[in-house]
């Protein structure tokens, strides 16, 4: 046995540095569905694709609403 053998582990983390807020949400069927069908695209998992999905969903709003607002 070599020593590497007993060495620990790093600690993986697969969220982005800095996500240590979780947020529980409600999806209908068909919307878990079509969430699983973008993360077996995407190769990614399901809580990968929810967060990239409202990222990509609040940079939209934050586009929609500074476009309203200078109207």
């Amino acid at each position: 046995m070599s020593n590497d053998d007993n060495r620990p582990r790093p600690v993986v983390s697969r969220s982005p540095r800095g996500c240590t807020a979780q947020v529980m949400v409600q999806v209908t069927p068909l919307e878990r569905e079509k969430l699983e069908a973008i993360a077996e695209l995407e190769m990614r998992s399901l809580s990968s694709t929810a967060r990239m999905l409202l990222v990509k969903g609040i940079e939209q709003y934050d586009a929609e609403t500074e476009k309203a607002s200078r109207s």
